[in-house]
């Protein structure tokens, strides 16, 4: 046993029993219950701060690109190019419009803080992509 090794491991009375006397739909009913449950509360603390969930951000940088794509398009030919920045200013008017359109119907809107949306951005935009992916 390495060194230190002991201190790792569990206490020799422990025994998850739940899991051991759980049927394979219970154990992924529990499963599922408690990803749901901590997606939720991260959710939570994510619009606490200021910070647009990845789907959401998702939706507004294809809103935003749409949008930049439409407005180069003239009678159906391409004048101009795209501009990131464009792109990143049309994002975050479009997580604005969010929280407006939310507040308009009643809902509670997100109010999102430009440090954290940067933040979000820059890990979305500029993460490498995922090992396995076709670029």
């Amino acid at each position: 046993m390495p060194r230190g090794y002991a201190a790792f491991m569990r206490e020799p009375s422990y025994h998850p029993v739940h899991s051991y006397m759980e049927t394979g739909a219970r154990r992924i009913g529990r499963i599922r219950r408690q990803t749901a449950n901590r997606m939720r509360d991260l959710r939570q603390r994510w619009r606490d701060v200021g910070r647009p969930d990845p789907a959401t951000l998702d939706r507004a940088v294809v809103d935003a690109l749409r949008d930049a794509v439409h407005a180069l398009v003239v009678d159906g030919v391409v004048v101009g190019t795209l501009d990131p920045a464009d792109i990143i200013r049309r994002t975050a008017h479009q997580l604005v419009e969010r929280t407006q359109r939310a507040k308009e119907a009643g809902k509670e809107g997100v109010v999102y803080d430009r440090n954290e949306v940067a933040d979000a951005l820059r890990l979305r935009l500029l993460s490498p992509p995922k090992a396995g992916v076709i670029v």
